[in-house]
C-alpha cells in the first residue's frame, strides 16, 4: 500500500512538472508566433513592461560585443520589417529549468532571411510567474554567423 501511495505522489508530482513545463514553453511557442506575424500587441502580452533584451555578438574573429534593445525598440523594428521580406526563426530544442516562480529556457535557433541563414545562436529566456500567467522578464541571445546550419 505504501508503495502505491509513494508512486502515486510521484506520478503526480511528475504531472504537475510535466504541466508547468508545457505551459512555459507555449509562452516562447507565442511569442515566437507574434513574433513572424509581427504581431507587436500578441509579444507584448507575453512580455512585462520593463523587459530587458541583450545580444552578444561574435564576429568572424571570435570578438564579442554586447547590445542591449529597449523592448519598444524591438517591437518597433519588428513592425517595420517590410512584408516582402521573409524571415524565420527555427528553435531547435527547449531546455527548460523551473525554480517555482522562475523559469528559464535556452533554446538554439537559426536566423532566415529571404530563406537564407542570417546567423544562429542560442536564445535564453527567463519568465516569472505573476497572477498564475508566466511572464517573460530578459531574453539574451548569441549571434554567430560562422558554423550556422
Amino acid at each position: 500500500m505504501i508503495l502505491i501511495l509513494c508512486f502515486l505522489v510521484v506520478t503526480l508530482i511528475h504531472a504537475q512538472s510535466k504541466n508547468t513545463e508545457d505551459s512555459i514553453k507555449e509562452v516562447i511557442i507565442t511569442f515566437f508566433e507574434g513574433f513572424h506575424k509581427q504581431d507587436t500587441l500578441l509579444i507584448q502580452s507575453l512580455v512585462v513592461e520593463n523587459a530587458v533584451l541583450h545580444s552578444v555578438i561574435v564576429d568572424a574573429s571570435g570578438e564579442t560585443s554586447l547590445k542591449i534593445t529597449n523592448f519598444q525598440d524591438f517591437l518597433k523594428s519588428i513592425a517595420a520589417i517590410p512584408k516582402e521580406v521573409i524571415f524565420e526563426e527555427k528553435l531547435y530544442d527547449y531546455k527548460i529549468t523551473v525554480n517555482g516562480v522562475l523559469a528559464a529556457i535556452t533554446t538554439p535557433y537559426s536566423f532566415y532571411v529571404n530563406r537564407k541563414v542570417s546567423h544562429c545562436g542560442i536564445n535564453i529566456f527567463q519568465l516569472y510567474k505573476h497572477n498564475n500567467q508566466w511572464k517573460i522578464t530578459h531574453i539574451t541571445d548569441s549571434r554567430y554567423k560562422e558554423n550556422c546550419s
